[in-house]
This record gives C-alpha cells, structure tokens and sequence, in this order.
C-alpha cells in the first residue's frame, strides 16, 4: 500500500499530538485507513519526514465559501 504525503503546517493544521497519534485539521481529504507520511516542520524552518500515520478518522467540521474543513485523528505506526 502507497502511503501520501501530507505536510503539516500546508496541507493541515495540527490540533494535537500524543505518543499514541496526532489531531489534524484542514481541507485536505483523507480517508480512514489510509497509510500518510505526515512532514513535520523541524527547527529553523526545515522540513523532515515526521512518522508514518494511519487515518483513524476523517470528517467534515465546517463548511465555507472556500470549500469543507476536515479534521480527523491519525495513530502513528
């Protein structure tokens, strides 16, 4: 299974973070069960592949006239 890259900070906002997952939001969609490589920003403004995550959930929090927001919690693998 190919996993997408999801960059956190463009692509969503992150909520959230524990040891066991992470809270995202924004209007980017994904799908339960999917595989994601979520970039994280690194010191001084750099970029490094964070960890490799699994949709848990994904849905629809608000809807505007630039389109839905989602927002759905991802558990690291």
């Amino acid at each position: 299974m190919t996993s997408r890259r999801v960059h956190v900070g463009r692509d969503v906002r992150l909520l959230e973070q524990t040891d066991e997952g992470i809270d995202l939001e924004g209007p980017t969609r994904l799908r339960p069960g999917q595989m994601v490589d979520l970039i994280l920003p690194a010191d001084g403004g750099r970029l490094s592949v964070g960890r490799r995550a699994e949709v848990l959930t994904w849905f629809v929090v608000r809807l505007g006239s630039n389109g839905p927001t989602f927002a759905g919690h991802c558990t690291w693998q």
